[in-house]
């Protein structure tokens, strides 16, 4: 059931071996690990490398290192959201083999965008700030 979910999340947190006007460098390498769901969201935000870049800097440490911290308290959520999605493919008919839900360290615009029709994309640091328990009426929603 969890085979849906690409969870990404703590590979984001790398950044914070880095000295952060080195950030972007590293984001810039980390989204290569999705570069088509990257892609979309960039593309959905209206998003080129100089924003990207002034977004990121523009985060504080202390934000991403409470985030870091809390990322284990994600895994029961996850487990609730991979169940409720089940439920859900049976009444709406979706494809499970298709739906993938990528869990990943991103902007902080916004906890969830559907990229298609069968992607989810949600940023685990929006997420953070609006509380764990909220991702599987995100997910859910984002499908219904």
């Amino acid at each position: 059931m969890k085979s849906m979910f690409l969870d990404r999340g703590k590979d984001f947190f790398e950044i914070l071996s880095f000295e952060k006007e080195k950030w972007p460098d590293f984001y810039f390498e980390y989204v290569k690990n999705a570069p088509a769901a990257f892609s979309l969201y960039h593309k959905k935000m209206g998003l080129n490398e100089e924003k990207i870049r002034d977004r990121l800097l523009s985060f504080e440490r202390r934000f991403l290192d409470r985030c870091y911290q809390s990322i284990s308290e994600l895994a029961p959520y996850e487990y609730e959201t991979a169940r409720k999605v089940v439920q859900l493919s049976k009444e709406k008919n979706l494809d499970l083999s298709r739906i993938r839900i990528y869990v990943v360290g991103a902007l902080n615009f916004d906890s969830a965008y559907k990229l298609d029709e069968n992607r989810i994309f949600v940023d685990i640091l929006s997420l953070f700030e609006r509380g764990f328990s909220e991702l599987p009426e995100l997910v859910i929603g984002k499908f219904e």
